[in-house]
């Protein structure tokens, strides 16, 4: 703290050192170096600006084509499948038709059957009539 002029001399160059890094800079560069900075600036803001823009248009744009591919690719599904509701109907009802007319050639089949057995359950009871009748006729041992 003593107060020798060297020393108040590097004192008070050092409070104007820290003065002009803390100016601004319209203090410090000229006036057409600065407004040519502002003016680049101001350019590249505005390609960016205008770039921005574009990728939103583009988005919007690519956003707007996936929406339709997606409607026309849910609709050919819709159509896909109506479709081949369609076929199972169509193969269901063929099936159906096909088991009707089995299944009444059989009630047929069976009912001519049943006819048939119940004919030879007749002709095999009058044959062991006959047969009985004819065999106690010729027995030796049931005369009357």
């Amino acid at each position: 703290m003593s107060n020798s002029p060297r020393e108040e001399k590097e004192g008070s160059q050092e409070p104007m050192k820290m003065e002009e890094k803390r100016q601004p800079k319209i203090m410090t560069e000229p006036l057409p170096q600065i407004l040519e900075e502002l003016e680049e600036y101001t350019r590249r803001v505005e390609e960016a600006v205008r770039q921005a823009h574009a990728a939103a248009r583009e988005s919007r744009e690519a956003a707007a084509q996936a929406k339709a591919a997606g409607e026309r690719a849910a609709e050919a599904a819709r159509k896909a499948a109506e479709a081949a509701v369609a076929k199972v109907r169509e193969e269901a009802t063929k099936a159906t038709n096909a088991l009707e007319v089995r299944a009444s050639t059989l009630e047929t089949e069976l009912s001519t059957l049943k006819e048939n057995v119940a004919q030879e359950a007749q002709s095999l009871d009058k044959a062991f009539i006959a047969l009985k009748n004819s065999h106690t006729e010729g027995s030796p041992f049931l005369k009357k």
